[in-house]
């Protein structure tokens, strides 16, 4: 592990069309300003995704194989913000922030190498079985929200090109890890796996990414088609939001747990 502070800065950017067509209106301008946000909210995945450089760089390519990380999104980010990730050595791995030029910290999280304390926590779905999407989806309201109860899985192909074109357009990696044979999945992608599951089965026209806490348990590589597979493992309101809690595992085609991942997302969004 690289014994000193990290820093790298980027311009956030949206990472999809600024249309209410979008499946998610948060991310975009007229979407967002219908819950009182000045500007469309970059998603939360792409944000943490331009992180993953500086915490390779402080803990080593094994992070990606048999690391964790656990972080929470405390302020939303707009197209144009000047991003700085700071990546800090503690005794236990690292603590790392997200923060605009004014010092606002968007992300704060810690991630580390082995087994993280929060991995016995994490539901772990029996229905692995993968089946098409729901059509048409159910939309998610606090009477609909399956608390303690698989979702249907779903069959995800990923191939290597697509892996290419993921840390080109979202991540904006030029890393030879994410292309070419043997190319890796990257963290930014496996985090997103999480939402697309939800929307496998149901529907919201607004949420947004609260939290994450991913344990990494093998590599995950492109040029196959892997399984995620999940259990809704709490619900609440705080704030006039309604959050959903959701546990995540992926597995590769021979059935091999790569990743296990809790998701918080805002699916009912109220005023900012």
């Amino acid at each position: 592990m690289t014994p000193q502070t990290i820093e790298r800065s980027t311009t956030a950017f949206l990472d999809g069309e600024d249309s209410l067509n979008i499946s998610n209106i948060i991310h975009s301008t007229e979407g967002a300003a219908q819950f009182g946000f000045q500007g469309a909210l970059v998603g939360g995945v792409t944000v943490y995704s331009w992180a993953v450089p500086a915490l390779i760089e402080a803990l080593g390519e094994d992070w990606l194989d048999s690391g964790w990380i656990d972080f929470r999104l405390r302020r939303p980010v707009y197209p144009g913000d000047e991003i700085t990730t700071r990546v800090t050595p503690t005794d236990h791995g690292v603590e790392f922030t997200m923060a605009k030029e004014s010092g606002e910290v968007c992300i704060a999280g810690s991630a580390g190498l082995g087994e993280a304390a929060f991995l016995s926590e994490l539901a772990v779905a029996g229905n692995r079985e993968a089946s098409p999407p729901a059509d048409p989806p159910t939309l998610l309201t606090p009477q609909t929200l399956p608390i303690g109860e698989d979702l249907p899985a779903m069959a995800v192909p990923m191939s290597i090109e697509d892996a290419g074109v993921y840390a080109d357009t979202f991540a904006r990696d030029p890393h030879a890890r994410w292309r070419g044979s043997g190319a890796r999945l990257h963290p930014g992608w496996i985090a997103g796996r999480c939402v697309r599951l939800t929307h496998h089965t149901y529907t919201y026209p607004a949420g947004i990414h609260a939290g994450s806490q991913i344990q990494m348990l093998r590599p995950a590589l492109a040029g196959q088609t892997l399984t995620v597979s999940g259990q809704v493992s709490d619900g609440f309101r705080r704030k006039e939001h309604e959050y959903m809690v959701l546990d995540v595992t992926i597995s590769d085609e021979s059935g091999v747990d790569v990743a296990r991942l809790r998701h918080r997302t805002i699916y009912q969004v109220g005023q900012a």
